[in-house]
């Protein structure tokens, strides 16, 4: 099947006054590229597949890799540019940079919406699709909350339309879906979003099959505008159209085909037929049937109908559950007959599909003994090597295209708020998701505390804390100790107080006597210090 790896056309091709003539031309460039996505998925799930063998290890390659790259949701920073830096570019591009934005602030309503979003679920959602069929897709809208929304849609129903500018923008996003009809057959319904508009199309076939050749009269059910500065949307595909696994689905087949071909024989062997020589049995495989009055049963063509001969079954099933068996003739022999397997040839081959296919996939075989003397975060990483490699293709992809998104955002809120943010304040950082020593990360961070924030330490601590709900507790904490310290204090001093006026109540002389006590110790120290002088005279 021929596959159209990628939709372009110019702007103008989907102009309000173009896009009823070309809707049909749409919906046949995208059908080959969709179908091939259905084939790759339908591959990664296997949940069609009647093979009576199944080694699934495109699953097995998409669930390490998705986990891995989308595991851990991306985090968007805001960045603060300090008064150096804001010199710097007032005076080489004449504007002022991050003059207006309130870090803080814009931090805030990011953290909000992507709390509101789920904003790890998409981002996993969006890395299955890519690493599956090579592409992903999100819808970017405003719903009846007034809150903004970013969602996954599917990739097996859904397809970008770039233009012809270097590098290639995205001018619209085709999809589609199926509903049953009134008369058994299914109603496509499609929806096209531009900057300028979204539109709705449906058509009626009479058919249970979609193909290139399928023939559908579309009409334009509703229509409305589109108010953002930009085409609402979130794509990302892979510039080559390939899925992770793509490549190495022949390698896949032959590891099945062996694991299958040794199976078969073992199945063989084990329904192995007995092979006698030097001995005739008594009765016949094979007779002709008779009905109940002995007469031959013939059939259409007038020919006998041969049956299995009980008496020869019954024969045979004493021979094989017989303790010992005779033959007449001396050269005579009893043996099952088999099929000899070479096994350490089978194994070698078995592994050799094995190890291209993940090689050449770039994953790593969590079986193998590397990986399981792996014991710390160094050796882990070293083994997800060439997967991070393959992978940074998606991730400056994914970066590129969650910025953007963030751009629309920021517009719309800037447009609604009247507020003057701006995106390329946003850092945009995706972390892979590996087996980790908390112990050690805890340490490695608490260790630079003094030289970046709390918020920072928090942050990354491997224990999925909100940083800005902690700080908020710890600086409650620190209040109420700071008032149980001055409380305490005060109760202290009062004590003091108490107990020094309850002593003068008890003995209210002994104040005189201290003050006695006091004089002639004075007086001691005196007369010592005469006679010391006296002496040295």
């Amino acid at each position: 099947m021929s596959v159209v790896e990628k939709i372009q056309y110019s702007d103008e091709f989907l102009s309000k006054e173009n896009i009823v003539n070309n809707i049909n031309i749409l919906w046949g460039k995208a059908i080959p590229i969709l179908q091939h996505r259905k084939h790759l998925y339908d591959r990664y799930t296997r949940k069609y597949d009647i093979s009576d063998v199944i080694v699934a290890l495109e699953f097995y390659i998409s669930t390490i890799a998705t986990g891995y790259f989308g595991g851990k949701e991306p985090q968007y920073k805001v960045k603060k540019i300090n008064e150096i830096q804001k010199g710097i570019l007032k005076k080489i591009f004449k504007k002022v940079f991050g003059e207006k934005n309130n870090p803080e602030e814009f931090q805030t309503i990011i953290d909000y919406i992507t709390k509101y979003n789920d904003n790890g679920s998409f981002f996993y959602d969006c890395v299955k699709d890519y690493i599956n069929t090579g592409a992903c897709y999100g819808l970017i809208y405003e719903n009846n909350d007034n809150e903004i929304v970013y969602a996954h849609t599917s990739s097996l129903t859904t397809v970008a339309i770039w233009n012809y500018e270097t590098p290639s923008q995205k001018i619209g996003l085709l999809r589609y879906w199926t509903e049953n009809s009134n008369n058994e057959g299914l109603d496509i319904h499609l929806e096209i979003i531009t900057k300028d508009y979204k539109k709705h199309y449906i058509g009626g076939i009479e058919t249970t099959k979609i193909n290139k050749d399928t023939k559908v009269d579309f009409k334009e059910l509703k229509s409305k505008e589109v108010l953002w500065n930009d085409t609402p949307i979130f794509a990302v595909e892979n510039p080559d159209g390939l899925a992770l696994f793509e490549n190495v689905i022949t390698l896949i087949k032959k590891h099945e085909q062996i694991v299958k071909n040794n199976a078969n024989i073992f199945q063989y062997n084990d329904d192995a037929k007995l092979k006698i020589t030097g001995f005739t049995p008594q009765n016949n495989s094979i007779i002709q049937d008779t009905d109940e009055e002995g007469n031959p049963k013939l059939d259409e063509s007038g020919k006998p109908i041969m049956i299995k001969n009980p008496a020869r079954t019954e024969e045979d099933e004493a021979i094989l559950n017989a303790k010992v068996f005779y033959t007449p003739d001396n050269t005579g022999d009893i043996d099952w007959v088999t099929k000899d397997i070479n096994d350490t040839a089978s194994e070698n081959h078995k592994k050799t599909c094995l190890d291209l296919a993940l090689m050449i996939s770039c994953v790593p075989n969590v079986t193998d003994q590397g990986f399981t003397n792996a014991d710390n975060s160094s050796a882990l990483e070293k083994k997800f090597f060439p997967l991070d490699q393959v992978l940074q293709q998606a991730d400056k992809l994914f970066e590129k295209e969650l910025l953007r998104m963030w751009e629309m955002i920021t517009s719309r809120i800037n447009l609604k708020k009247n507020t003057e943010y701006d995106f390329r304040d946003i850092e945009v950082i995706l972390t892979r998701n590996l087996p980790s020593n908390n112990k050690e990360i805890v340490d490695t961070w608490l260790r630079l505390r003094g030289l970046v924030s709390d918020k920072t330490v928090i942050e990354h601590l491997p224990y999925d804390l909100d940083s800005e709900s902690e700080i908020a507790e710890m600086d409650a904490q620190n209040e109420t100790n700071i008032e149980k310290n001055i409380e305490n204090m005060q109760k202290m001093g009062q004590d003091i107080n108490s107990k020094e006026l309850n002593t003068e109540q008890d003995n209210p002389n002994k104040k005189f006597e201290q003050e006695d006590e006091i004089k002639q110790q004075n007086i001691k120290q005196s007369d010592t210090i005469t006679q010391k002088e006296d002496k040295e005279k």
